[in-house]
């Protein structure tokens, strides 16, 4: 029990990690070990075995214990160096260099040629066969063997061909061409076996393809050269919707979402206009992510959601057919439009501030509105900056951040969605910014006049308190952050681990041959 949890801790380690512990790898050796051992030891003791033991046994038995210690001998040996090329050349050095687990195949390969060699030696020093003769024979029988299997034959062979040109491994998602691209298969490779490779699809299906069929179809690594899936989605929206206002929205409902470990902020998202259609313009929303942490589908699913929560919030939805909108809208021709102003007060309005105003409250408000255009990583205002006014973003995404005491370093407290009002704590203490605010996306903000705010809130307790919960809330983060950044700065470095034997190895290849930097590029379509 105590060698079995030593194990699972060894395996769950070498998960983590992603190399393998030198208690897991020599763990694996007792069992080969041992009977390599007893058999060693019942050679060497035979002769007191048999006089003590069997001395009265017939001599068919007597033969039986002598052969058998040798065979023993022999298969036990070719077990113990099977256990320890597997441990040592495939999961250790092998491993640790490549940073990825071995599949089957060549270790079965590897067990299969030292097996073989044990039973020649076997029959050429136990049983007294001429070598040359069993090779012979052997010869004769893989011939007879390799033209009833010769597909089999065909699987083993372009599986080891596509282990040693490494054209993807274990982990890695690829897309195997069919005829049509309807029938084309995406999935991530879990297992390349004999005959085999299996792969498990996006729909959490495995798909078994012949390692024949995979050598001759062709392949798409969406890992190589480097690790990162590309996702592509689009939306089309009306004629009505200016093309940088669709872009703005599309923006920032991917970019709420990259926070670098599952939709990734590098390479960046981007927005395209596609094309005209019928129904209206077509935008691709591209954006990549680590398929370890993500699947496609999750990904797809999560961004299309804040998505179409974004183009929620700035009253604007997916095109429909023109004829429908005539007739259910019963309003001008949505291309007509296309010069109409951008109009946010019905935005503005569905927010949680304007919703408990009167209308009366609502249009001192909305009178005195100062609309701001932000471009991406435009600041909006800085830590220590007066002010007393207070923000509502209608479109696109923020991120306010607070810079430490020596303000060589910034940290980032939270991002602001489209809906969004913030900025109270300058309002009501009359006090410098607690932070900065920058633009992640393009985006349109407006400033709330500070006289009507006072106005409004004087009249409207409901109001004033959400000013205030927004101004506690925000003052909370911003204390949390500083306490984090407060913790890092003052925690003690420990000293390293000791580092697995993957890792030392893999680490002494890296140094001996560099490899150059690769290339800081975003992939290109």
């Amino acid at each position: 029990m105590a060698q079995k949890g030593v194990m699972e801790m060894g395996k769950e380690q070498a998960r983590d990690k992603g190399e393998l512990p030198i208690v897991y790898l020599t763990g694996r050796l007792w069992i080969p070990l041992s009977v390599f051992l007893f058999f060693l030891v019942s050679i060497f003791s035979k002769e007191e075995l048999l006089e003590r033991f069997l001395g009265n046994a017939s001599m068919i038995i007597h033969q039986v214990v002598v052969y058998g210690t040798q065979i023993g001998l022999w298969m036990s040996s070719a077990f113990l160096f099977q256990r320890m090329v597997t441990v040592f050349v495939w999961d250790g050095l092998i491993s640790g260099i490549s940073g990825r687990p071995v599949p089957r195949l060549p270790k079965d390969v590897t067990a299969l040629i030292i097996f073989g060699v044990a039973v020649i030696g076997v029959l050429a020093t136990v049983f007294d066969q001429p070598v040359t003769g069993i090779w012979a024979t052997s010869g004769v029988v893989s011939i007879v063997i390799g033209v009833a299997l010769r597909n089999v034959i065909l699987d083993v062979f372009i599986g080891l061909s596509m282990h040693i040109e490494q054209s993807f491994r274990i982990g890695d998602w690829v897309m195997v061409h069919q005829n049509r691209r309807e029938t084309h298969i995406v999935g991530q490779v879990i297992e390349i076996n004999w005959r085999t490779t299996r792969l498990k699809t996006t729909e959490k299906n495995m798909v078994v393809v012949p390692n024949s069929k995979m050598g001759e179809a062709i392949l798409t690594n969406y890992m190589r050269p480097k690790p990162h899936f590309r996702i592509d989605l689009s939306f089309v929206l009306d004629y009505s919707v200016s093309p940088d206002r669709a872009i703005r929205v599309l923006s920032s409902g991917v970019q709420a979402l990259a926070d670098g470990r599952q939709i990734l902020g590098e390479p960046e998202p981007e927005i395209r206009l596609l094309e005209a259609q019928a129904l209206g313009q077509k935008y691709e929303v591209r954006f990549f992510i680590l398929p370890v942490n993500i699947s496609p589908n999750e990904s797809k699913h999560i961004v299309n959601k804040s998505i179409i929560e974004h183009l929620a919030r700035a009253g604007l939805t997916p095109s429909m057919e023109k004829g429908m909108v005539f007739m259910e809208q019963g309003h001008e021709f949505p291309l007509m439009a296309l010069s109409r102003k951008e109009n946010f007060d019905q935005v503005i309005c569905r927010s949680e501030l304007f919703e408990v105003l009167e209308d009366t409250e609502r249009r001192t408000l909305l009178s005195g509105l100062g609309r701001k255009d932000l471009k991406g990583g435009e600041v909006l205002y800085r830590q220590g900056n007066l002010g007393d006014s207070i923000y509502f973003l209608a479109e696109g995404l923020l991120c306010s951040s607070i810079e430490n005491p020596d303000g060589d370093k910034s940290e980032k407290v939270e991002k602001f969605n489209s809906g969004i009002h913030f900025g109270c704590e300058a309002f009501l203490k009359k006090g410098s910014r607690l932070s900065t605010v920058i633009a992640l996306t393009d985006s349109v903000v407006f400033a709330l006049d500070p006289k009507r705010v006072a106005e409004v809130a004087s009249i409207n307790g409901e109001f004033l308190a959400l000013l205030n919960e927004k101004m506690v809330l925000g003052q909370q983060r911003i204390i949390n952050t500083k306490w984090k950044m407060k913790k890092r700065e003052t925690q003690t470095v420990t000293p390293p681990m000791k580092k697995g034997m993957g890792k030392t190895l893999q680490t002494f290849f890296s140094d001996l041959f560099p490899s150059p930097n690769p290339s800081a590029e975003k992939p290109t379509s």
